[in-house]
């Protein structure tokens, strides 16, 4: 079983066949870290490509015959607190 204490999202780059952390990250040396290639182009770095990134992948976690939810159909409302 695999404890997982932080979950954070970076941007990082490939350089002699390592990977480099774009920003610095605190992490212990020697720290088992889980990586998920996502290749990203170059000129996805201002905010309307990653939205489209984002809408994009979202689309693929409903399967084609999702059906529509309308609001009347929620039962019960989940009650989450911004912070």
């Amino acid at each position: 079983m695999v404890s997982v204490t932080m979950i954070s999202s970076q941007l990082a780059i490939v350089k002699n066949g390592k990977i480099e952390l774009i920003d610095s990250l605190s992490i212990p040396e020697g720290t088992k870290v889980l990586i998920t290639p996502i290749i990203v182009d170059n000129d996805i770095e201002n905010q309307d490509d990653w939205e489209y990134f984002s809408l994009k992948n979202l689309n693929q976690c409903y399967g084609d015959n999702e059906p529509e939810y309308t609001i009347e159909s929620i039962q019960e409302y989940n009650n989450y607190e911004r912070r």
